[in-house]
């Protein structure tokens, strides 16, 4: 069986998962929280208008709590499904997909495309050319 941390070879119908505590896994990880900081830092700044105007609706408003409690709600939706800090963990029978479950189905992607030796698995050959040739020049 091939090291849980490298990727199968192209051809290969096997798609190795990345063990816990590697590096591999690390890095994914990090480049995960990443993406979730935009996300939730793209939220903050849509909200922070939102919330000023679904304020001044609710003055002029029958309801006018109605528009800001919408807000509040999406908030909350937004916070699990961008789960930033894993507090939510998986959500079985959950509202829907999650950034981690997007993330998780890019992955496989990738994973499946590489191993049938598609775009993936040629990308890889061709930086572990470049890689090569900048080593012999060195």
């Amino acid at each position: 069986m091939p090291d849980a941390t490298t990727l199968a070879q192209p051809g290969t119908s096997e798609l190795p998962q990345v063990r816990r505590g590697s590096r591999t896994r690390l890095v994914r990880r990090v480049i995960l929280f990443q993406v979730k900081l935009f996300a939730d830092g793209l939220r903050d700044f849509v909200m922070s208008p939102l919330s000023i105007v679904a304020g001044v609706l609710g003055l002029f408003s029958r309801d006018p709590e109605g528009a800001y409690d919408r807000l509040m709600q999406f908030g909350r939706d937004t916070d699990r499904w961008i789960n930033l800090f894993d507090a939510y963990g998986a959500q079985p029978g959950g509202q829907g997909p999650t950034l981690d479950a997007v993330a998780d189905e890019i992955e496989t992607a990738i994973r499946r495309d590489y191993a049938d030796g598609g775009v993936s698995a040629r990308s890889a050959e061709a930086m572990l050319g470049l890689a090569r040739q900048l080593r012999r020049r060195r």
